[in-house]
């Protein structure tokens, strides 16, 4: 929708499917990878017990000695997902996505989706 600067409603608008950027199959896959970061792969600083997080975790260098960019994106519930997002930090010393990144990314999902705090969704 489109809102005023007040808040007054301009505009509603339906959302609709424009294009599908991969096959469902492959989809599929690409979402089982990457639950499979979370569950024992580099980005197990992420898993919340009771929900299925799905995520990918990426450093990459800055060009000065033990300096990185590190982030983590994630959705979740990673079976019908209601967040998704990026955490990027710059200029880590020796910090890596999953170390410094994805614990973020948890913080932010269990304050965001409900139950996750505790374990129940």
């Amino acid at each position: 929708e489109v809102r005023a600067p007040g808040g007054r409603l301009v505009k509603r608008v339906r959302p609709r499917v424009w294009k599908h950027p991969m096959k469902p199959e492959t989809a599929a896959a690409l979402n089982t990878m990457m639950q499979s970061v979370v569950t024992g792969g580099t980005g197990t600083a992420a898993a919340i017990p009771g929900v299925k997080v799905a995520g990918k975790t990426g450093t990459a260098e800055t060009g000065r000695s033990h300096v990185y960019t590190a982030w983590f994106i994630f959705f979740a519930p990673a079976d019908d997902p209601r967040i998704a997002g990026a955490v990027v930090l710059e200029n880590q010393l020796n910090g890596f996505g999953g170390k410094v990144s994805a614990p973020i990314a948890k913080a932010l999902m269990q304050a965001i989706l409900p139950g996750a705090s505790n374990g129940k969704r």
